[in-house]
Formats: structure tokens, sequence, C-alpha cells
């Protein structure tokens, strides 16, 4: 079976998810942080606007979703898995779905976290 379209997968992977990770990570510098390390929600209002992680997130979505497509449409074609191009939209498909999942699932725990943090003195009044 040959591995091409699995290798080229890894590559092309390697090299999109470490732009998307590195745009994501360079918004830390807009974190404040206490002296022991926690995020301070009280003048951190970074998670509270629309970012770049978010960007990133729909243009993640919407790259998952184009795979899903093409491996749709050359499954419908009849090729199989020993096909270089299932196996490029197969593992593309796989990775960026799960990434996109995870990154959403961050986004939503640091919202609600800052929200609990930030407001809570708020409703315990």
């Amino acid at each position: 079976m040959p591995v091409t379209g699995w290798v080229i997968s890894s590559i092309v992977g390697g090299i999109i998810g470490t732009i998307f990770g590195v745009s994501i990570a360079s918004l830390n510098k807009k974190v404040v942080r206490d002296r022991w390390g926690n995020i301070d929600f009280k003048k951190t209002d970074l998670y509270f606007y629309w970012t770049r992680w978010d960007t990133i997130t729909v243009i993640s979505a919407i790259y998952s979703f184009c795979c899903l497509t093409g491996l749709f449409i050359f499954l419908i074609r009849g090729d199989n898995i020993n096909s270089p191009v299932i196996q490029f939209f197969l593992h593309q498909s796989f990775m960026f779905t799960l990434m996109t999942f995870l990154w959403f699932i961050g986004r939503i725990l640091y919202v609600f976290k800052g929200i609990k943090e930030r407001w809570s003195d708020e409703f315990n009044r």
C-alpha cells in the first residue's frame, strides 16, 4: 500500500498547524497574569471579544469541511484507500476536525472561566 498521501498530508498538516498555532500563541502577550501565573480575567478582556483565535478556528472549520467534501467526492468516484488523494483527504479531515473541535472547546472553557471569575464578585453581593 503506497503511503504517499499520508506523508504529504502530514507535511501539509504540520505546516498549516504550525502557522495556526503561532497565530494563536502570539495572543499570549495580551494576557495579564497574577504573581502565581494564573490568568487575571479582571484585567484581561482578550477572551470576551473576537480575536485571531476565533478567525483561525473558523478557517480551520472551513478547511475541514472542504477536505471532507473532497474525500466524499473521491469516494463516490470509486477510489479506495490505496489512492494517495483519499489518504490525503482522510488524514487532513481527521486532523483538522479534531484540532478545530479542541480549539473551540478550549475557547469556550476560557470564556466560561473568565465569566465565572470576572463577575462572581458582582453576583455574590
